[in-house]
């Protein structure tokens, strides 16, 4: 395999570099004189100076001793600043977009998909262009420290009309979302202009426009203007200036490149050409240096990476004693054995709620009665929800609504709840319409909202669906049916300690008012799963949305309450020791290692340990195998997954991080989602000067074993029988913070409801 990791040779392990005492006002004074020729910056109270092809500053502080190695992040910044500069002086004509990450747009206008269909007065100035992005990282290469570049591509688009021309053009700005632009002084033709999200225009006077920010109405230069670049608003504009039906043509181009676009193995010749040219000339590398004597080359080809873990599919269990089992299909061990919790489920005749258009009856009540029967001729759904699942019975109760909105259903749904049982479940018909619905009118969340204040769960079907359903619908849906009533379908085998061990995910999400700059992010809401070792999902709780300065101890009361219960019944003693694996998408600050090393010493009986570890595809890594040439897809000759390693590679970038992909060429649905990014996996520590003397005998950093559990855990979503991206921690606390803050706006929704009755049950999914 080779990661997208270009590794840097640095000529000497030691360097001089001048250096002196930082004050704000001394770096502004030294960039304002020398910048054309000296990069200069800030590490701790010092300024580094870095002199490129100017004159000697030897009057300037004194020249230091740095090991690249020690003082690692001076030695990036260094790399940084004499990359830049050598672009500059070798590509005089490229402007960059960023610094760092260092951005650039290809000029080839190949790589414009629209240029060679756009009208010519619109050629380079709307644009759908290649992005070229570099990131320097540190990993680690045979046990030993390398810096390099990690190179990407992306597509974005590219608009050139300023504000002032659309208005001159008679394009209507009202309402429109725009970004202002400022060239930052000393930096003309150098980077592109800063952009920022400033808000809506609310009125236009001469060349002047009245926004609307999060600081009240502001008056800008309608030249400093431009609209936001998002393919709903460039659309408008083409609209306007070429005709609807042209502008829907050309983005229809645009989608119909993607499989040419996201193939990996397009992707992986594009980046070897863009290495060669970045850091070869005339055939030799290039010598990238400054006048103090610091060298280095970049290789042309990626890094070829072996170090990695062996991971394992799991076994999937069906039973307590752990006899009936399935070693590949966790769909074909439901089919066989029945739930794992079978035996000890007490909803054996579940009671649920149907509602459905009155137009739609005959179909709705067909495809009620082969979901609970089953399709005879079915490879997959043979047995339906009641045999698969071993239920007694399963009653179904029928309302009928006339009109697809909000007020018909919330009525049914109160009718039937006072004139019969209390549900247990609910099946709503849906039209696929209410997708377009804003988040705060749209009857999708407030039916939900209703249903939940109840404490019922709730399954939606569109009408499309309720016509057009097929084996692999029916056996998702029931799928996650089971596991909204609260049942296990299957779990995974314990890894063998004498540790007792519970996985915790942690999601939040900022509450703000809008993506404007400026907007306050005051408050913070906050959700916690917790899983057995095994899988097994134990119970989920939503921390109160509160003022940040509150969310710690909000957190910390969360986390106590359901560590006390679950101890109670899962029957600790004192003396345990306690293994707590926290999944983290993004921790703020030092938050969350304040909360539990404050958790542990509350609960003394326990010797507890944990580990913080983040999970997500937001990073720059990617992994190629030259040696998979792709597949093809049952009854298709499309090749897909080019280059694509499969499910489970994985590569240590050291100590604390391992990418695994999580996609293989076998799990990518078409050839348009070829580009397939790997999970990376990071165990956390502190940052900064994070102080706590006794942090690190709580601490666990098996990064083999923790890869492994989150690797196995990607098999228990139980939204679907394929494997997933993310573990279920944080693919069900990521699915509860995203409905919560979609459910905000409904009226009288009380989220805290969802901490009583349905902790236990997945009613998210």
């Amino acid at each position: 395999m080779q990661l997208n990791f270009f590794p840097i040779n640095i000529v000497a392990e030691e360097f001089q570099i001048r250096t002196v005492s930082y004050t704000e006002d001394l770096l502004r004074e030294l960039r304002d004189e020398y910048n054309s020729s000296h990069s200069f910056f800030r590490y701790g109270d010092e300024i580094f100076i870095s002199n490129k092809d100017g004159d000697d500053l030897s009057s300037i502080g004194s020249l230091q001793q740095v090991n690249i190695n020690e003082q690692s992040q001076v030695t990036s910044s260094l790399i940084k600043h004499i990359f830049f500069r050598t672009f500059k002086e070798r590509f005089s004509n490229y402007i960059p977009v960023d610094f760092y990450p260092f951005r650039f747009f290809s000029a080839k206008t190949k790589d414009d998909l629209l240029y060679n269909v756009l009208p010519g007065h619109l050629k380079n100035k709307i644009a759908y262009k290649k992005l070229i992005e570099l990131q320097l990282r540190i990993i680690e290469v045979d046990g030993e420290k390398k810096f390099g570049f990690l190179i990407n591509i992306k597509r974005n688009w590219i608009f050139n009309k300023s504000c002032l021309e659309l208005h001159q053009e008679g394009y209507n700005l009202m309402g429109a979302e725009v970004l202002h632009t400022e060239t930052l002084p000393g930096l003309i033709d150098v980077l592109a202009p800063n952009e920022e999200f400033v808000g809506i225009i609310s009125s236009i006077s001469g060349t002047m426009a009245m926004v609307e920010t999060n600081e009240g109405l502001k008056e800008f230069l309608l030249a400093e203007l431009f609209i936001k670049k998002s393919k709903f608003n460039i659309g408008n504009y083409l609209s306007f200036a070429i005709s609807e039906q042209k502008s829907e043509e050309l983005l229809r181009i645009i989608e119909s490149k993607r499989s040419e676009v996201y193939n990996t193995k397009n992707l992986y010749e594009e980046i070897i050409r863009i290495s060669n040219h970045l850091f070869v000339e005339a055939g030799n590398s290039i010598m990238f240096h400054n006048k103090d004597g610091f060298r280095f080359t970049v290789a042309d080809k990626p890094l070829s990476v072996y170090n990695s873990i062996d991971l394992k599919t799991p076994t999937f269990i069906f039973d307590p004693s752990g006899t009936k089992i399935n070693s590949s299909n966790p769909d074909k061990g439901l089919s066989d054995y029945g739930p794992y919790d079978t035996l000890t489920f007490d909803i054996k005749n579940p009671n649920i709620l149907c509602i459905c258009h009155r137009n739609n009856r005959g179909n709705f009540t067909r495809f009620l009665s082969d979901l609970k029967e089953g399709i005879p001729a079915s490879k997959f759904f043979k047995k339906g929800l009641k045999r698969k699942y071993d239920f007694q019975d399963v009653t179904f109760k029928i309302k009928e609504i006339q009109e697809y909105n909000t007020e018909a259903y919330i009525n049914a749904i109160s009718s039937f709840v006072e004139e019969e049982n209390k549900p247990q479940l609910a099946i709503i018909e849906i039209p696929i319409a209410f997708r377009n619905h804003s988040d705060l009118l749209n009857p999708y969340y407030r039916i939900k909202a209703k249903l939940l204040s109840f404490e019922i769960p709730v399954q939606f079907i569109t009408s499309e669906k309720v016509t057009m359903y097929n084996e692999y619908i029916l056996n998702s849906l029931a799928l996650q049916m089971y596991a909204k009533l609260g049942g296990t379908p299957w779990v995974l085998p314990s890894q063998r300690s004498v540790d007792r061990e519970i996985i915790i995910g942690i999601g939040h999400s900022w509450l703000r008012k809008n993506q404007y700059t400026g907007a306050e992010q005051n408050r913070v809401v906050g959700i916690t799963t917790f899983m057995s070792g095994d899988g097994q999902y134990l119970l989920g709780d939503k921390v109160k949305d509160v003022a940040f300065e509150n969310y710690f101890d909000e957190l910390l009361k969360s986390l106590k309450q359901s560590i006390i219960r679950l101890s109670s019944d899962q029957g600790w003693v004192n003396g345990n020791t306690v293994r707590l694996i926290f999944h983290i998408f993004k921790p703020i600050k030092n938050t969350e290692f304040d909360v539990v090393s404050q958790l542990v010493r509350d609960i003394p009986q326990y010797n507890i340990k944990f580990a913080f570890v983040t999970i997500g595809n937001a990073h720059p890594h990617i992994l190629f195998d030259k040696n998979q040439l792709g597949v093809t897809k049952y009854g298709s000759s499309e090749i897909k997954g080019q280059y694509v390693p499969a499910r489970g590679c994985n590569v240590i970038l050291d100590e604390r991080t391992c990418i695994v992909q999580m996609l293989g060429a076998n799990e990518l649905k078409t050839s348009k989602q070829a580009m397939s990014r790997p999970v990376l996996i990071t165990i956390r520590v502190p940052q900064g000067s994070y102080n706590s003397d006794d942090l690190n005998n709580f601490l666990f950093y098996d990064l083999s074993y923790i890869t492994q559990q989150i690797f196995s855990f990607t098999y228990l979503s139980w939204r679907s029988f394929l494997p997933g991206e993310e573990p279920a921690t944080m693919k069900y606390s990521n699915l509860i913070s995203k409905l919560l803050g979609k459910m905000r706006s409904v009226p009288n929704w009380d989220a805290d409801t969802l901490n009583y009755g349905l902790k236990r049950k997945k009613w998210f999914l």
